[in-house]
C-alpha cells in the first residue's frame, strides 16, 4: 500500500479513538506494523505508554534514552534494534518510537513516522481538551470550538491526502495546503516558500492565501534551526515551520496571526501538520518524476525501451483472438550518424526530437511510439494487419525523407522500417520487437528508405549477420586481412605510375569473402576505422620500401566515409605516413562519389587540411553520383576515376565513347587527371588512349597482385616500355 494511503488510514484510526489510552495504543500498533518494525511505544510526560511488541518486560529507561536522541534500542530476547523517535510536537521528550531489527529506516519512512507523530500529538491534545470538557463546564464553549477545529483540520488534511494519492497537479495541492491552513486559522495569511537550487538557496513563493506575505528572513531562520519558529512583528505573530523532502530542508510554511506569541501553541501545531502535507506532496512529486524519467527518453519525451516493452506486453496479453493482430514497427534512421558527427550532439538531439514529432504524426493517437536508443525508434499499432502496418511504414519513410531544419540549415536523412505482426496469442514482446528489428536490418540491406515485413527465413540471415560481426572482429585481431596491389598505368606509354592497395579477407570458416560483402558490415559494426587505418599503415610501409627501387611510385588508398568523419582522421593519416617514411605527395586517398555527394560538407575540413599537407584526393566511381561542377571546384580534388560501367562493353559504342570523352574533357578543364577503371582488352585500351584519358587500371594491364610479386611486375613493365 502506498505510504500516502498508510498515513490516511493512520489519521482515520487515531482520530476515531475515544480516549488517550486507546489513541496511543492504536497509534503505536499501527505505526509499528506499517513500517514493518518489531516494537513501538510512546514516551509522554516522561512516561512510557502504549508499549507494543515487548512482552512483559518493557525497557523503560532505554526507551526514555531513545526519546532523548539515541538511535539504538537493546531489547531482551530480540537484540539491538534500529530506533526512530518522532516528536509529538507537545514537548521536547514526547515522542512516538518504533524500532526494528536489520535494516535502518529510510528517509521516506522517517518522514511518514514524523507525520504520524504530529497527528498523534494533535489528537492527544484534542482528546485532553474533550476530556477536560466533562470536568470543566466553564470551558465547554472553548472545548466545543476546539473539537470543531480538530474536525475541520482532519477533514482538510484528508482532502489534501486524497489529492496527493490521486496525483493531482502539484500547484493545485500546494494551493489546497495554504488555503486549508488559512481557513483553519480564521483567515490568517499563509504562504509557502520553497528553496530553489544554487549556492544561496533563494526562496520563492510557491503558494499563498489571505494576502501579501514574504517573510524570507523568518523562513530562512526556521530552515536553519530545523524547528518551528514563533516571532512577533509590528501587527501580530509570525509562525514558520520547516518543510522537508526526504530529510533535506526544502522550504518553509509561514502564517501571520494576530496577538502575542504566547497565544498560538495550538495554531503552531496545526500549521506544522499542514507543513507535513507539503513535505509528503513534494516527496511524492519527486517520486513520480523519477518514475517518469526512468521510463521516458529525455531527448524526445517518448517512452523508452523498458516502458515500450511493458506496454507491448500489456497489449499482447489483453488481445482478443478474434480482433486484428498487433503490429510492431522498428524504425532506424539512415545517415543520422553523419549528422551527429559533423554538426555535433546538440544538433543531433534536436534532429531526434523533430523525428519523434513526425513519427507521432504518422500513427493514430491510440498507437504508441518510443525511442529505443541511439537513432532507433519503434511503434505499436493496435489492431493492424501487415497491410495496414506497411502503409504506416511507407508513411513514416516519406515523412522522414522530407528535409529537417536544424542548426540553421536543411538536413536530409532517411529511414528504414521493419514490420513484425503478432501471430500467436502467447507471443512475447521481446520476440516481436526482435523480429521487427531483423526485418528492419534486412530492409536496410536492400537499400535505404525501404519497408519490409518479417518472415521466418530472415532469422537465419540475422544469425549469420551476428556471426559475421564476430568473424570480422577476430580477423582484425588475428591478422586475417591482407593487401593486394594493382598498378595504375600511364596510358600514353604503359609505364606504372602507382599502385592501388586492395584489401582481401580469407576467413578460416567462410573462405574468401569479397570486400563488397564485408566492407559494408565493417562500416555498420564500427570496425571500418580500425581496418582502414591498418590498410593505410600497411600499404604506406610497403610502398615506402618499393620507392627505394621505384622513386616515383605513388599509392592510392580507399577511404570510407566513416573514416572521413572521424575527429582525428587527418592526424591518423599523417601519423601513418610519418611512421612509414612516405611523403604525403605520394599518397592519393580515394573516396566514392556517392559518399561525397550524400553529405557535401562531410569531412571537408579534414580534406582541406590533408591537401594543405600534400595528400591528394581521388573521386572513385566517378559518373555514378551526379557530382555538380561547382562541387568539384569546391573540393580539393586531384583525380577522377571513371567508373567501369562506362567501359564495360568489350567494344565501346559511340554513346560510351561520348560519355567518357565528356568526363575526360571536364577533368582537363578543371586540371584533374583521369583514371579509367576496368580495362579488360586491347580495344578498350586503344579507345581510352585516343580519348586522352591519362591513366588506367584493369586486368588487361595488370591483375591485383600479392606484395611479393609487385616489384618484378613493375620492373618488367618499365623494361618493356623504355
Amino acid at each position: 500500500m502506498p505510504w500516502t494511503r498508510l498515513l490516511t488510514e493512520f489519521f482515520t484510526a487515531v482520530n476515531a479513538a475515544e480516549d488517550e489510552r486507546d489513541a496511543i495504543s492504536g497509534a503505536v500498533e499501527l505505526a509499528t506494523e506499517m513500517v514493518e518494525a518489531e516494537v513501538g511505544a510512546v514516551v509522554r510526560d516522561g512516561k512510557v505508554l502504549g508499549a507494543y511488541g515487548f512482552g512483559p518486560d518493557v525497557p523503560q529507561a532505554r526507551l526514555l534514552g531513545v526519546a532523548a536522541g539515541e538511535n539504538l534500542l537493546d531489547v531482551a530476547g530480540i537484540g539491538e534494534l534500529h530506533a526512530v523517535p518522532s516528536p509529538l510536537g507537545s514537548g521536547d521528550a514526547d515522542a512516538l518510537i518504533v524500532a526494528r531489527q536489520g535494516r535502518p529506516f529510510r528517509a521516506e519512512e522517517r518522514q511518514l513516522l514524523l507525520g504520524m507523530a504530529q497527528v498523534l500529538g494533535l489528537a492527544l491534545r484534542s482528546i485532553r481538551v474533550l476530556s477536560a470538557e466533562r470536568h470543566l463546564r466553564a470551558e465547554k464553549e472553548r472545548q466545543a470550538s476546539s473539537a470543531q477545529t480538530r474536525q475541520r483540520l482532519v477533514e482538510s488534511l484528508l482532502t489534501i491526502q486524497r489529492a496527493i494519492s490521486a496525483r493531482r497537479p502539484l500547484p493545485e495541492i500546494l494551493d489546497a495546503v495554504t488555503g486549508g491552513a488559512s481557513e483553519l486559522l480564521a483567515g490568517a495569511t499563509v504562504a509557502l516558500l520553497l528553496a530553489e537550487g544554487g549556492p544561496d538557496r533563494r526562496l520563492t513563493i510557491a503558494s499563498n492565501c489571505g494576502g501579501e506575505l514574504f517573510p524570507e528572513a523568518t523562513a530562512r531562520a526556521a530552515m536553519t534551526s530545523g524547528t518551528v519558529l514563533i516571532q512577533p512583528d509590528e501587527t501580530g505573530t509570525l509562525i514558520a515551520t520547516p518543510v522537508r523532502v526526504t530529510g533535506e530542508m526544502a522550504g518553509c510554511l509561514v502564517a501571520h496571526l494576530p496577538g502575542g506569541t504566547e497565544q498560538h501553541a495550538e495554531e503552531r501545531d496545526q500549521l506544522d501538520a499542514f507543513a507535513q502535507q507539503v513535505s509528503l506532496a513534494l516527496t511524492d512529486a519527486r517520486t513520480v518524476e523519477a518514475v517518469r524519467e526512468a521510463h521516458h527518453d529525455p531527448v524526445t519525451g517518448l517512452p523508452n525501451r523498458a516502458l515500450f516493452l511493458k506496454i507491448l506486453n500489456r497489449v499482447l496479453a489483453s488481445r482478443v483472438i478474434s480482433t486484428d493482430p498487433t503490429s510492431v514497427l522498428f524504425i532506424d534512421l539512415d545517415r543520422f550518424k553523419a549528422v551527429n558527427d559533423s554538426l555535433g550532439h546538440e544538433a543531433g538531439d534536436q534532429l531526434l526530437a523533430l523525428v519523434a514529432r513526425r513519427l507521432r504524426g504518422c500513427v493514430r493517437a491510440s498507437d504508441t511510439t518510443a525511442r529505443l536508443g541511439g537513432d532507433e525508434f519503434a511503434a505499436i499499432l493496435h489492431d493492424s494487419p501487415k497491410e495496414a502496418a506497411t502503409i504506416v511504414g511507407d508513411r513514416i519513410v516519406a515523412a522522414i525523407k522530407e528535409p529537417f531544419r536544424v542548426a540553421g540549415r536543411e538536413i536530409f536523412i532517411g529511414a528504414s522500417v521493419g514490420v513484425a505482426v503478432s501471430r500467436e496469442s502467447a507471443e512475447k514482446s521481446e520476440a516481436l520487437l526482435h523480429n521487427a528489428d531483423v526485418a528492419m536490418y534486412r530492409a536496410k540491406k536492400d537499400g535505404p528508405g525501404r519497408v519490409l515485413v518479417y518472415e521466418p527465413y530472415m532469422h537465419a540471415e540475422a544469425l549469420d549477420h551476428l556471426s559475421l560481426r564476430g568473424d570480422l572482429q577476430r580477423a582484425l585481431r588475428e591478422g586475417e586481412f591482407r593487401l593486394q596491389y594493382q598498378p595504375l598505368v600511364r596510358l600514353a606509354d604503359g609505364v606504372p605510375a602507382g599502385v592501388e592497395a586492395l584489401i582481401r579477407w580469407h576467413s578460416p570458416t567462410r573462405g574468401l569473402v569479397s570486400p563488397v560483402d564485408f566492407i559494408p558490415m565493417a562500416e555498420e559494426f564500427g570496425l571500418i576505422v580500425e581496418i582502414g587505418q591498418w590498410a593505410l599503415e600497411t600499404s604506406a610501409r610497403q610502398v615506402a620500401a618499393w620507392r627505394r627501387e621505384f622513386p616515383d611510385l605513388g599509392l592510392n588508398v580507399n577511404v570510407s566515409g566513416h573514416q572521413l568523419v572521424h575527429p582525428r582522421f587527418a592526424d591518423n593519416v599523417m601519423r601513418a605516413l610519418a611512421i612509414a617514411g612516405l611523403p604525403s605527395s605520394a599518397v592519393t586517398l580515394e573516396l566514392t562519389e556517392s559518399v561525397l555527394m550524400s553529405e557535401p560538407d562531410l569531412g571537408k575540413a579534414a580534406l582541406h587540411t590533408l591537401r594543405s599537407l600534400g595528400v591528394q584526393l581521388s573521386i572513385d566511381d566517378f559518373g555514378t553520383g551526379y557530382s555538380s561542377l561547382a562541387y568539384l571546384r569546391e573540393l580539393p580534388v586531384d583525380e577522377l576515376k571513371i567508373d567501369r560501367a562506362f567501359i564495360a562493353r568489350a567494344e565501346l559504342t559511340g554513346e560510351d565513347l561520348a560519355l567518357v570523352r565528356t568526363i575526360v574533357e571536364l577533368a582537363q578543364i578543371l586540371g584533374l587527371r583521369t583514371v579509367a577503371e576496368g580495362i579488360e582488352n586491347a580495344a578498350q585500351l586503344l579507345a581510352l588512349r585516343g580519348l586522352g584519358c591519362g591513366y588506367g587500371q584493369g586486368y588487361h594491364l595488370c591483375r591485383p597482385t600479392d606484395p611479393e610479386e609487385v616489384p618484378s611486375r613493375l620492373l618488367t613493365a618499365l623494361v618493356e616500355h623504355r
